[in-house]
């Protein structure tokens, strides 16, 4: 009874705070997958116009999944995505199997537009979590399938295989080819950069880069901020505003990799997103930026350097996630109320609060 009563408590109390403040018409995540503090106190050290300067309200997310003290992708993303703590390798299940509502799912049915923007496969664990659900992270052709299921307006990364047969280079066993049925439902669908950008159709569109993930920052010849801008384009068309999840997929990876050198390019590169991210929410006024991680990767520390920032020596402790905990910065209308130290599931709830304040979790 009395936990009961504890979680009446911690209702009121934060619908309180969402139905007292400015109510954003768009909604932006950004997932720094991997991205623990260290990782941001990179990009401040060393660029004089990292966004992470500019934000007010900032948090801090014990990452934490039901099951582990550390989390995985899975398990990570889906706490934002639904408020809700589950297993790793989960991707918006339960621990019985019961599909989680995403934000994705509350936004759709406001009849809002939902897109993802990637620099892994969009069938990969953190976007799979806003759109799919499965109790394994590595059924990407399970995922890729819901993913046609799911009203998207806008979906931007890697993964064709994953949406094409085998017998055509894919990795569809049902030798479904999914594209041609997005197209059959009225979606564009761009295989290569230049198509995409040079495109000027208004219809909702698909844009699978590569057969897997995009190249790493370093290899690639378009970067982010290009991506989100036409993402942005293409779903600021509705007058019912959206809901956009962007991730700098590869950051992680780096980190897995002790890569100090790619860590500090997909680092920046996901910083020049923010940026961009924010000068468009600055300009329209009706949109909620908010960026996070999901856990940290590699145990990193900064162990030497100058001042400006160069040179930075970049140790690790781990070739896999830790339990740190990860920074959450906020700007825009209600961003005031991601300050503080909590779980991660309390990022998911609130968002999904900001859209639909009778929720009880």
């Amino acid at each position: 009874m009395k936990n009961l009563k504890l979680h009446i408590i911690f209702f009121l109390l934060f619908s309180t705070i969402v139905y007292t403040s400015e109510k954003p018409k768009n909604i932006i995540i950004m997932i720094g997958d991997g991205m623990g503090i260290n990782y941001v106190s990179t990009n401040v050290i060393s660029d004089p116009n990292s966004p992470f300067r500019k934000f007010k309200f900032i948090g801090l997310s014990n990452t934490s999944s039901l099951d582990k003290l550390i989390t995985d992708s899975g398990a990570g993303g889906t706490a934002i995505a639904t408020g809700y703590r589950t297993r790793n390798g989960y991707i918006s299940v339960d621990t019985l199997g019961n599909n989680l509502k995403s934000i994705f799912d509350y936004a759709e049915e406001l009849n809002k537009s939902t897109g993802v923007v990637v620099t892994s496969s969009v069938t990969h664990a953190t976007p799979a979590t806003f759109i799919a659900n499965v109790n394994d992270r590595k059924k990407e052709t399970e995922i890729a399938k819901q993913f046609y299921d799911e009203p998207l307006e806008v979906v931007i990364g890697g993964g064709l295989k994953f949406f094409t047969p085998k017998s055509i280079g894919g990795a569809r066993e049902d030798e479904i080819d999914l594209t041609k049925k997005l197209v059959t439902n009225g979606y564009s669908v761009f295989t290569d950069i230049n198509s995409l950008m040079t495109n000027t159709v208004s219809n909702k569109f698909y844009a699978l880069l590569d057969s897997a993930a995009l190249n790493p920052t370093l290899e690639r010849k378009y970067f982010l901020p290009e991506l989100i801008q036409k993402a942005i384009e293409q779903l600021s068309k509705n007058k019912n505003g959206f809901v956009l999840m962007i991730e700098g997929s590869q950051i992680d990876w780096a980190g897995h990799d002790n890569n100090s050198a790619a860590l500090l390019a997909e680092t920046n590169e996901f910083s020049n997103a923010v940026n961009y991210v924010l000068e468009f929410a600055k300009n329209d006024g009706k949109t909620l930026v908010l960026v996070t991680a999901d856990h940290e990767t590699g145990g990193m520390s900064i162990n030497g350097g100058t001042l400006s920032g160069e040179n930075l020596d970049l140790r690790f402790t781990s070739k896999g996630h830790t339990a740190e905990m990860v920074g959450v910065f906020a700007y825009g209308p209600s961003a005031e109320n991601f300050s503080g130290v909590y779980n991660n599931y309390f990022i998911g709830r609130n968002l999904i609060w900001l859209l639909k304040p009778s929720v009880v979790f």
